[in-house]
């Protein structure tokens, strides 16, 4: 089998969240951090044929970059990596190593915020967290728009960066630690429930992340 440059993408993300994966049979991926504060999953157009665990995924992504166009054969302890006339055998880990996501789907147990969020401000935002050296990204609601901000939560005195994009008549602070809005660029449908949770649905990934308790609804 080949793996797509696209699922080796979304791979590549996935590796930010947690550095090991278990891959199981057919086309979807999830995947888990460590501390659970995000998950995600996808489904992509390269179909798994052996349920496996990789603990080192970065290691694995770039075994395969160094084969023009690899063929990949799941056997019973390893992949066996082939193309042209080089060869790798890549050996699974144990299950009992990675932490892996549950079977169970997560529902939001409510719906206390909702908007569009649009890739440009995405990146905007994100970079003026970076430059601004701010820790957090806000949702906030004043009774009248929804902003998407850059802050710290903890310093009331603070730089913040904001960037209105939409409407509400309720008033929010959803409050996100920089590193755990590991996402795909692109836009996503977001749905935020007062009781922690949110839910980033986009194009091709859906992410689970966790919202601080400091955040106020």
């Amino acid at each position: 089998m080949k793996i797509t440059t696209n699922t080796l993408n979304i791979l590549k993300n996935f590796a930010k969240i947690n550095p090991s994966i278990l891959l199981v049979e057919g086309n979807t991926l999830k995947t888990i951090s460590p501390n659970k504060t995000i998950m995600a999953k996808a489904k992509v157009d390269t179909t798994f044929v052996k349920r496996c665990a990789i603990y080192n995924l970065d290691r694995f992504i770039a075994t395969i970059s160094l084969f023009q166009d690899p063929e990949l054969n799941f056997d019973e302890k390893s992949v066996k990596i082939n193309g042209d006339n080089k060869k790798s055998d890549y050996y699974y880990a144990d299950e009992n190593a990675i932490k892996a996501p549950p079977d169970k789907e997560i529902k939001l147990p409510s719906v206390d915020v909702s908007f569009t969020l649009k890739d440009a401000d995405l990146k905007d935002v994100e970079k003026a967290a970076g430059v601004l050296q701010l820790p957090e990204i806000f949702v906030t609601g004043d009774g009248s728009k929804i902003y998407f901000q850059a802050g710290d939560s903890k310093n009331p005195t603070s730089d913040i960066y904001s960037i209105e994009i939409g409407e509400t008549n309720k008033t929010f602070r959803a409050i996100f630690k920089v590193e755990n809005i590991r996402i795909i660029p692109g836009e996503y449908e977001v749905n935020v429930s007062s009781r922690g949770i949110s839910h980033f649905s986009g194009k091709e990934v859906e992410y689970w992340i966790a919202v601080e308790q400091s955040s106020t609804f």
